[in-house]
């Protein structure tokens, strides 16, 4: 499938996709980037949509498939730009509904608390979403396993400027979700 984005130009990059190993079971998540924005993605939906190969493709994935889901998300300019990792990886998203109204404000609280946390690297992406169910963040963080998030996060709630973020922000939220992902072979992100 990858290889035939690529052939045909589409305009899509993977940035990463993964496995759900702790949340929803089964589930697939895949992260693509359109450079050039709006024209980018018009031009890959529709040759998603009308090309013979990849229509064809589509039709046998899609016997595989109980659902599906997309948004398009736009990224938080104080995150880091996405890079490869070096080894083995899980991945957290960890995604916020917040109420309407507090994007912003959940932007600028989470620039400052960002910068307190640029130290252990983990930090791979900040989104938030544009089309689809809105009022969404979903940052994606990066650990060598379980055992290196817990002593990342624990390390963070010692930082007085990480409290304070966490404190400022979680009034704006209306839910939250945790899930541990796994890179597939062919992620880019690994």
């Amino acid at each position: 499938f990858l290889d035939l984005f690529d052939q045909k130009d589409s305009g899509a990059e993977l940035i990463g996709s993964f496995t759900c190993e702790i949340g929803a079971q089964d589930e697939a998540l895949h992260i693509w980037r359109f450079k050039g924005g709006y024209q980018a993605y018009q031009k890959h939906y529709h040759l998603y949509r009308s090309d013979p190969e990849l229509l064809s493709y589509r039709q046998k994935r899609n016997e595989m498939l109980r659902s599906r889901r997309n948004q398009i998300c736009l990224k938080f300019t104080f995150w880091p730009e996405v890079e490869p990792r070096n080894g083995e990886h899980i991945y957290e998203l960890r995604s916020y509904n917040l109420r309407p109204g507090n994007l912003l404000e959940w932007g600028n609280y989470w620039a400052h608390g960002l910068r307190c946390r640029r130290s252990d690297d983990e930090a791979v992406c900040g989104l938030f979403s544009h089309i689809g169910d809105l009022h969404q963040v979903h940052h994606l963080w990066c650990y060598k396993d379980l055992v290196h998030r817990n002593e990342v996060r624990d390390m963070a709630w010692h930082k007085p400027e990480w409290a304070e973020t966490v404190r400022k922000t979680v009034s704006l939220i209306d839910t939250m979700s945790c899930r541990v992902l796994k890179p597939t072979p062919f992620s880019p992100l690994q």
